[in-house]
């Protein structure tokens, strides 16, 4: 994925550009401009990725990666969380000499799980180990002259001390009514058999307020499954369709808010 292929608020694409040129442009922002000599930490360039689930963070990150012509490693708590004392830390090092080793951007998904809070109430070797974990984080974010990349639904879960080695903070908020126009318009492909007004995508558009990318997709997905259900592989996709579709997810999102 380019930034390109990408639908995104101006704003959150303004800021990317921006961070972008941070990185392509170090020699001048910290020889020319002299910011080496206040910035001691080397002008590492850590980017937090942080709203809502299905907005696209993942994505982003993986077009970020390539707007900078480079690898991007993929690491999520899950895959370097250790049940055995001292693997975790281990973990972490690792990973990131292993992008130091590649000049790989390094992207932690599902990032709070692993920049949290450190427990001020140590009373276990649990509550210890993961202390540990997130000083070596914090050790290896101070020395990583590379490109680190976090996403998190939950970004009220960081500890400050990551948040204030995190460069740019960029929002990936639900798509507005534009927006979600612009990702039905993309999302849908040429060969989808749709036979709907353009006041009908209308419509289909504005019943979706409130959701993100992945759940228009599954909408998407979903209206062309009925209709094949229906009518087998010459079916038409019509506006009912995409309305219950649209049901499906309204009716989802409302167990989950029960449920939580």
């Amino acid at each position: 994925k380019t930034l390109e292929d990408l639908v995104l608020p101006e704003v959150t694409r303004q800021e990317i550009d921006s961070l972008l040129q941070k990185v392509k442009l170090h020699h001048v922002l910290y020889e020319n401009f002299g910011l080496g000599k206040v910035d001691l930490s080397g002008g590492r360039t850590a980017i937090n990725l942080y709203g809502p689930p299905g907005t696209g963070k993942s994505v982003t990150a993986e077009a970020i990666a390539n707007a900078l012509g480079k690898q991007m490693i993929r690491v999520n708590y899950a895959e370097i969380e250790s049940k055995f004392v001292g693997e975790t830390p281990k973990n972490i090092k690792e990973a990131f000499q292993f992008a130091k080793e590649n000049d790989a951007v390094l992207f932690f998904d599902e990032a709070d799980s692993i920049l949290g809070k450190r427990l001020s109430n140590v009373n276990q070797s649990t509550d210890h180990a993961v202390n540990v974990s997130r000083s070596v984080m914090l050790l290896e974010l101070d020395s990583f002259k590379g490109v680190t990349l976090f996403a998190t639904n939950f970004m009220s879960n960081y500890d400050s001390a990551f948040v204030r080695r995190i460069i740019g903070h960029i929002e990936m908020p639900l798509p507005t009514k534009q927006g979600r126009m612009q990702l039905y318009q993309k999302m849908i492909p040429a060969e989808y058999p749709k036979n709907i007004t353009d006041e009908e995508l209308y419509h289909i558009v504005c019943h979706s307020e409130g959701f993100s990318g992945a759940e228009i997709l599954n909408v998407i997905i979903n209206a062309a499954t009925y209709a094949l259900n229906r009518e087998g592989i010459g079916c038409k996709v019509v506006l009912q369709d995409f309305e219950l579709a649209i049901k499906r997810v309204k009716d989802a999102k409302k167990a989950n808010l029960q449920i939580t």
